[in-house]
């Protein structure tokens, strides 16, 4: 009877060797789970901070480049508005007198060179060199 107690308290002993063993396990793999899980987390918020960041400077340029177009749209569109307000005074004064083109639309004397005048100052201030 002694033996069979014997054999019963090891085998109970083995099962909970093997039972704890399988705990163990267990405890450890879900341990390598979650340190793999948060390293990917921690790659994924790295990678979002870099993203945020690079968002951040693309905003700051745009608003530098904006405010450099305004700036020089601030400077140069007074020239280029007197140059064409300019412009269409004279035309205007050249067909004050005249009467109503015919219909072969010729120009009269004066107004192809003014033409010409207002297409080179046009392009000079489109370059910037007014």
């Amino acid at each position: 009877m002694k033996s069979i107690y014997r054999y019963a308290g090891v085998a109970l002993a083995a099962i909970g060797l093997v039972t704890l063993g399988a705990i163990a396990v267990r405890h450890y793999g879900n341990g390598r789970f979650e340190d793999g899980r948060n390293a990917v987390l921690a790659d994924d918020a790295r990678a979002a901070v870099q993203r945020q960041t690079d968002r951040d400077a693309l905003d700051r340029y745009s608003a530098l480049a904006t405010g450099t177009l305004t700036t020089a749209l601030g400077t140069q569109l007074p020239a280029i508005q007197g140059q064409t307000h300019d412009t269409l005074e004279t035309i205007r004064t050249v067909y004050r007198d005249r009467p109503a083109a015919d219909v072969a639309c010729a120009r009269p004397d004066g107004v192809q060179t003014a033409l010409n005048a207002a297409v080179e100052r046009a392009n000079q201030a489109a370059h910037g060199q007014l």
